[in-house]
């Protein structure tokens, strides 16, 4: 019971915290995750978390991952075929340009700043970070696109191109690996290619079975254990197959809206219900994580990091939605909704570590995308609300009708 009691007690001073929080935001009609991640930060290990019963500790890992692929699933479901039939150009060219937009901004940037006093060159260092830069988290944005109901052309084609961004990125990643590492390219594509074909393949089979027990279990209450079930077991299927998680639970929103065709929604409606709490868990015990003398160390790479990726973000997104002939409002204001990087940035991070190479480099590396990280979790949803606005797409805010 020992063990127990802190984590309980954590886990609920967290909650109601951020619910506090982002009960205040909206109050001044501010986005409520940007809210959370603050409300996280007081839990962290320079605030409350140098208390001995506050310990924001291995427990909060499960808890984040299964967050994210709630989210990744929402996100899946919401993409239909008809959809891309219909905007998958503007999509696609969308999601390259800004990839490739962050990943040629970061490296020009870090050519221009870091020392050779590393182990790597500047060169080196500059093409990992601008690697990782190309990702962008789902989280913040769907957020935004749920707080405040937002329907139109600029939040459909930004449910597409984040779902396309990941994917991107992890082939990004790889090539960077060839040429920093020296690994053989058909390696590390093909490392890239297992990864994301097998995901798509494990979300796929799963929505499959999905649909099947949703035949059985079709009462409202029934379901919803049934999909968190499903959820769960892609998650868990996909970290054994180092498949990606993310990748693999928005294959499966997607396969269970088609398999089920017309009643498709139904699979998503109860899990609707408790998207807040989602949002609530997942940015709390993000902002939980914030170090200051991680931003103290490094805040010149920080700086330009964070400013480097934005411009490239905009700029790649503008330019690939004007080749594929989108609208003004997509053109204007689609990478404002981008800007978010959380989880698989970090993971990338992480991975980097595992290789002997980036030994002496890879905490400075991790350093510096946490606390991106967490600038881009407060920044990113606050920009998105704001390119929404301005595109004419913000609904009645959720908890406000009437």
């Amino acid at each position: 019971m020992d063990a127990i009691s802190p984590i309980t007690l954590n886990l609920g001073l967290l909650l109601l915290t951020g619910l506090i929080f982002g009960y205040i935001a909206s109050c001044y009609n501010l986005p409520r995750v940007a809210a959370y991640v603050i409300a996280g930060m007081i839990f962290s290990p320079d605030l409350l978390g140098q208390l001995e019963w506050i310990e924001i500790g291995d427990w909060a890992a499960p808890l984040t991952t299964t967050a994210l692929g709630i989210i990744a699933y929402l996100i899946g479901g919401s993409i239909t075929l008809k959809q891309l039939r219909r905007s998958g150009k503007v999509i696609f060219t969308s999601a390259i340009g800004e990839s490739l937009g962050a990943v040629l901004c970061v490296f020009a940037a870090f050519c221009l700043i870091l020392p050779d006093t590393y182990a790597l060159s500047a060169v080196q260092l500059a093409l990992a970070f601008s690697a990782i830069a190309a990702t962008t988290a789902p989280a913040g944005t769907i957020a935004i696109l749920h707080q405040y109901r937002a329907r139109g052309p600029v939040a459909n084609t930004l449910l597409g191109v984040v779902a396309l961004d990941d994917a991107i990125g992890i082939v990004l990643f790889s090539l960077m690996m060839v040429v920093v590492v020296g690994e053989s390219l058909a390696l590390s594509m093909g490392t890239a290619v297992l990864e994301i074909g097998g995901a798509l393949v494990l979300g796929i089979l799963v929505g499959r079975i999905l649909c099947q027990f949703g035949k059985i279990f079709h009462q409202g209450g029934l379901l919803l254990p049934v999909v968190l079930g499903h959820i769960l077991l892609a998650l868990g299927l996909a970290e054994i197959l180092n498949f990606s998680p993310l990748l693999a639970t928005m294959a499966l929103g997607f396969s269970s809206r088609y398999f089920s065709r017309a009643a498709g929604g139904r699979m998503f409606i109860q899990v609707e219900y408790f998207e807040e709490l989602v949002f609530l868990i997942f940015f709390t015990l993000a902002g939980a994580h914030f170090e200051f003398t991680v931003f103290v160390g490094h805040l010149d790479l920080i700086f330009v990091y964070f400013c480097a990726r934005i411009i490239g973000k905009i700029g790649g997104a503008a330019l690939g939605a004007a080749a594929a002939g989108a609208s003004q409002p997509i053109v204007h204001w689609l990478g404002l909704g981008l800007i978010p990087q959380a989880g698989v940035a970090v993971g990338l991070a992480l991975t980097l570590g595992n290789n002997p190479v980036f030994k002496e480099v890879s905490t400075m590396i991790v350093n510096v995308i946490l606390a991106t990280t967490l600038l881009y979790e407060v920044f990113g949803p606050l920009a998105a609300k704001f390119a929404l606005g301005r595109a004419n797409e913000l609904g009645v805010e959720r908890g406000k009708e009437g």
